[in-house]
């Protein structure tokens, strides 16, 4: 995973269920067992672009001219994703989906359960392809153990072994027909990549699923105030969960009342028939309205979130505030986590919203006036905003290296012409000013110290080396500067 697309990803504890904050510090013992996994937590829908119905998200960029003539500037969008955090997101997703983690969409009728398992059929045909495609083997060539059972959600495939003899062979016959008419229309004739596929697969798995990319969490009490009015939320004396909050890339923080699990009974005769439509009815109502979620908040919207104990509170730039008790200190340190991460992502990448959740390189980043991962051309267009003056710089991290800052610096190639001071007299050499230039320096960060790539200095913080270069004549090729200035990171 490129630092690039590092941010969207966070440490998740799969017994516990709890994602770890960036801060968190694990202290390890002989007595200690832990298995984290390394995830995409941070997640946009339709950042593939294919769902027309949906906004498309991109990266930002900045912005150019089309051309001389036209000074109408546009912004250049470029991939969420790169190839790598792609390839990692569709392992994640396949296993998601085989294991329930991303659980399929309730079905509204009959026909729609078998519309539902069709999908999941469709799924497999995708995976299973995708994977002969990267083994560059023909389908007739694959394992007999490569099974669509194997890539359809467990669930569904514990339902399907439930089922008779001949339902099972038709389901067999129907995955079979599927996966020979896209080998036969799709595969053959070369008109898909795997990179198609994976795209396909993730975009359908929005639709697929329920509230695919979301974390929803549930609360024993939830409080919405704002200087004009007060809405007060919570659970009944027995601590039952009434309400659940959803933190998503796209909508942001949403709430609602949690809808009630309607149970299927089996009727036994036709008056008690006619009890329960009446009542699952009436459950049904009720529910359609609890499924709508109110919207809180965007992120751009917050400016600050306070942590005490399990007791969560969010406030916004119009005084508006939300408060809600979550199980524990732990999960409250998840849920403040998910909503700084994607204030980061969508509003100012150089700030967090509570101190309890601060990312150690965000701090850094901060006290050292350096960026994040920006790629060269972003650099040089914020010197070029600053004024770009000779020796003024900006600090950013690799796109590519977790080891390597860039300092990129404007300074000028200056040129020595020869001037007749007089006859019998020598010809002097004179400086003159030559063509502005953005030139790239690497510092080298190892065993948490900062050196000039090439130079033997090494110093324990990246303060004390542009201290110390400062105070230094920088040469490359034929230019010499001084830095002068840093440009850095400014709240948006």
């Amino acid at each position: 995973i490129s630092p690039l697309c590092h941010n969207l990803f966070a440490l998740y504890d799969e017994n516990a269920k709890l994602w770890y904050a960036p801060n968190r510090i694990i202290t390890v013992d002989d007595k200690m067992s832990l298995r984290l996994h390394y995830r995409m937590r941070f997640y946009f829908t339709n950042w593939h672009g294919t769902n027309d119905n949906e906004q498309s998200v991109w990266r930002h960029s900045p912005k150019k001219q089309k051309n001389g003539y036209e000074k109408k500037k546009v912004p250049e969008a470029t991939p969420l994703l790169d190839a790598s955090s792609l390839e990692y997101l569709f392992a994640q997703g396949q296993y998601d989906l085989i294991k329930c983690l991303a659980p399929i969409r309730d079905p509204k009728t009959e026909q729609d359960g078998h519309d539902i398992e069709n999908e999941c059929l469709g799924m497999a045909v995708l995976a299973i392809s995708h994977y002969a495609m990267m083994k560059k083997m023909q389908l007739p060539e694959l394992p007999k153990d490569i099974s669509y059972k194997r890539y359809i959600p467990e669930t569904l495939n514990k339902s399907i072994r439930q089922r008779n003899l001949l339902t099972r062979m038709r389901i067999n016959n129907v995955f079979k027909d599927f996966l020979k008419e896209f080998n036969n229309k799709t595969i053959c004739d070369s008109s898909v990549s795997t990179h198609d596929l994976k795209v396909k697969y993730l975009a359908t798995l929005e639709t697929l699923t329920k509230h695919y990319g979301a974390e929803i969490f549930e609360t024993s009490m939830l409080l919405i105030s704002s200087e004009n009015e007060l809405s007060r939320f919570h659970s009944n004396d027995s601590g039952n969960v009434l309400y659940e909050v959803m933190v998503t890339g796209n909508l942001g923080i949403q709430w609602r009342q949690k809808p009630n699990v309607v149970p299927v009974e089996k009727e036994k005769n036709k008056l008690k028939r006619k009890k329960l439509d009446y009542k699952h009815k009436k459950d049904e109502e009720r529910n359609k309205l609890r499924e709508d979620w109110n919207n809180f908040s965007y992120f751009p919207e917050i400016t600050h979130i306070v942590i005490k104990e399990s007791v969560v509170s969010i406030n916004k730039q119009d005084n508006k505030n939300m408060e809600l008790k979550l199980s524990s200190h732990e999960e409250a340190l998840s849920f403040v986590s998910l909503v700084d991460g994607y204030f980061r992502l969508t509003a100012d990448a150089h700030h967090f919203l509570c101190t309890d959740v601060a990312p150690p390189l965000i701090v850094h980043n901060i006290q050292n006036g350096c960026h994040g991962p920006i790629c060269t051309e972003y650099a040089i267009n914020k010197l070029r905003q600053e004024g770009s003056e000779e020796g003024m710089y900006v600090l950013r991290w690799s796109c590519t290296d977790f080891d390597n800052i860039l300092m990129t610096v404007t300074c000028f190639e200056k040129s020595e012409v020869s001037q007749d001071t007089g006859v019998g007299q020598e010809m002097q050499p004179q400086v003159l000013g030559g063509q502005k230039q953005f030139k790239n320096f690497q510092i080298e960060v190892q065993k948490g110290r900062y050196s000039l790539h090439g130079s033997v200095d090494h110093f324990p913080s990246l303060r004390d080396l542009m201290n110390h270069l400062k105070k230094q004549i920088l040469r490359t090729d034929n230019i010499s500067f001084v830095l002068k200035r840093c440009c850095q990171p400014k709240p948006r």
